[in-house]
């Protein structure tokens, strides 16, 4: 679903196969599970706001620490080029 220019106040939103551009977030719980692909684009976030991960998003965020914290001197490596990657815009 599309969301445009939209306010969100004091609900839960779950951003999976969702777009949300221009749209206002405040005193909200914003849920990502990775179950489908989402996007943000102009957004605004303001006043209490709180991100969750949970299923799969949280089981990939896992992964990614214990990569960083469980394979030494590789493990962090691949971890902060992910997070390069990230930064650039890959993919």
């Amino acid at each position: 679903m599309e969301f445009r220019d939209q306010d969100f106040t004091g609900q839960e939103v779950i951003l999976d196969g969702n777009t949300f551009t221009g749209c206002t977030f405040r005193n909200c719980r914003v849920v990502f599970k990775a179950f489908a692909p989402s996007k943000l684009s102009a957004c605004h976030f303001k006043e209490n706001i709180q991100w969750a991960l949970e299923g799969p998003a949280a089981l990939t965020i896992d992964f990614l620490t214990s990569l960083y914290h469980g394979m030494g001197e590789g493990g962090r490596q691949l971890v902060e080029r992910t997070f390069d990657n990230i930064r650039r815009g890959k993919k």
